[in-house]
């Protein structure tokens, strides 16, 4: 950390000596981190223009915005800087304990909940999130704050706060009636498209997209159209350019014996969705299978129908192959078919890892014959089981996931990529009682005892519900719609 470079941008108040004190103060501290640092001063009677021509002189890797009157510890600069520099955040914001001088919990809900506190005026920023939000931002007063962290979600950023302890100044330069005004300019501004628009949801393209959770290294984005979650990832080589939306996968998790399913339960799971979908087959009917796992499904349809199967993993390939199966190592966008159209194309909870969910659609259904079927089960975010578990589940579930669908997204963009629903229904999977226990004891411990007993007379493996959902689509015939187009013609999703 110590070539970091770091911009201060100091708001100069109506005490000219103290404002100097603070200034000899920072500038000791920051000789003592090893930092190359500049400071700039801000007139604060041009609060939001100052701030924005201060940011687009700084040449730091990470600006800070800081009060002249210092009414935190001068460290809290310095712990700020080692959050970004550390690639925690993109974005901190100073605030007291208990949310003393943040606006009101009315602004925050017409806005977004996490707000600068005006009273400490304590802001960091990487360089690019800092130029992206002050080219965009246009309130003169005090206002801006409330302005830039409206911006800095509304581009996806990631956000921390930082609490720090006061030393009895800074009162808020907002109150309720200019902060209720503030926000009624800034909605407005951008409901009239005044500001550049976010990155387009990947699923609708529409603008309509908001953070909805932070997870470790990630962002994730809600939109506002179609219900879809999604990750937000900006690329490191960007600098200065547009930001735009990088999907990166994470590394495949590893589980514990008693985390993983069993055998008889994939088994059992997998002769359920070929019962499924053996009424929409002739004899001897071709099936594709993108992402094979454990290749279970491979076992049980091999005998009766041609399977083949794709995955990216090499490792999975191979114990594939070594099982007799059909299965090549490749991706859905570099694997050839050298035979006759497949007949079927199953995909189970791989469709949610694929960061073009449009492409992919139009690549499956080049495989598939005219009229073939289609089978893939995903998460549902509209689902009751999703909305119960989403907040305290959210990185557990976009820990291998890109992009997890809403029911009306999904049949949305399957009818859109030439495909005609022919059923959809919950998904049930086979689950061993260890597995059950397992995550009993993890989220409800006091209930363990109790489902220890009632497992005992059940079934072993137990059918159960995931929370997902299993469509069944055939290819029409033609080309796909143009999604592009509908979506510039048809602004509204019909729920």
């Amino acid at each position: 950390m110590a070539g970091s470079t770091v911009s201060i941008l100091m708001l100069a108040r109506g005490d000219a000596p103290r404002a100097s004190r603070s200034r000899e103060e920072i500038e000791r501290y920051l000789a003592t981190t090893g930092f190359t640092f500049e400071i700039l001063v801000l007139e604060e009677s041009t609060y939001g223009p100052a701030l924005r021509r201060g940011i687009s002189e700084a040449k730091g890797g990470v600006i800070v915005v800081v009060d002249s009157a210092l009414p935190y510890p001068v460290s809290a600069i310095g712990d700020a800087v080692a959050m970004i520099e550390s690639g925690a955040t993109d974005v901190v914001f100073g605030a007291r304990q208990g949310r003393g001088g943040e606006p009101g919990a009315l602004i925050r809900w017409m806005l977004v909940p996490d707000l600068p506190d005006t009273s400490l005026r304590l802001q960091a920023f990487s360089s690019p999130s800092a130029k992206l939000v002050a080219a965009e931002s246009k309130l003169a007063g005090d206002d801006c704050d409330l302005e830039v962290g409206f911006l800095v979600n509304k581009y996806g950023f990631r956000v921390e706060r930082l609490h720090v302890d006061t030393s009895g100044g800074g009162k808020p330069r907002l109150g309720p009636l200019r902060g209720l005004a503030a926000a009624f300019r800034i909605l407005l501004t951008n409901r009239n498209m005044g500001y550049r628009a976010a990155r387009r949801c990947p699923v609708c393209f529409s603008p309509e997209v908001w953070t909805c959770a932070q997870i470790p290294g990630n962002v994730i984005r809600a939109c506002s159209r179609c219900k879809c979650r999604y990750l937000n990832q900006f690329g490191e080589e960007e600098e200065t350019g547009p930001v735009r939306r990088v999907l990166r996968p994470h590394p495949v998790a590893t589980y514990a014996p008693e985390q993983q399913h069993s055998d008889p339960a994939r088994g059992k799971t997998s002769r359920r969705r070929i019962a499924a979908l053996r009424k929409q087959l002739p004899a001897h009917a071709r099936i594709l299978e993108i992402g094979v796992r454990g290749g279970t499904f491979g076992m049980v349809v091999s005998p009766e129908y041609d399977y083949v199967g794709i995955d990216r993993a090499p490792t999975v390939a191979r114990s594939a192959r070594a099982r007799g199966l059909e299965v090549y190592c490749a991706t859905l966008a570099n694997f050839v078919n050298t035979g006759p159209p497949f007949d079927a194309v199953v995909s189970f909870h791989v469709f949610e890892n694929m960061a073009d969910p449009h492409d992919a659609l139009s690549r499956i259904k080049e495989l598939l014959k005219p009229g073939g079927t289609l089978l893939l089960t995903t998460f549902d975010t509209e689902g009751l089981l999703y909305l119960l578990t989403e907040r305290k589940r959210m990185a557990q579930n976009f820990r291998t996931h890109l992009i997890l669908y809403s029911r009306s997204a999904i049949i949305e963009l399957l009818e859109h990529s030439g495909f005609e629903i022919d059923a959809i229904g919950p998904d049930f999977e086979y689950r061993d009682h260890k597995l059950l226990r397992h995550i009993v004891a993890g989220r409800w411990p006091w209930l363990a005892p109790l489902v220890k007993i009632i497992l005992k007379v059940l079934p072993d493996p137990l059918l159960a519900g995931t929370g997902s959902i299993r469509i069944l689509a055939k290819r029409r015939a033609g080309p796909a719609l143009n999604v592009r187009a509908i979506r510039s013609a048809e602004p509204t999703h019909a729920r």
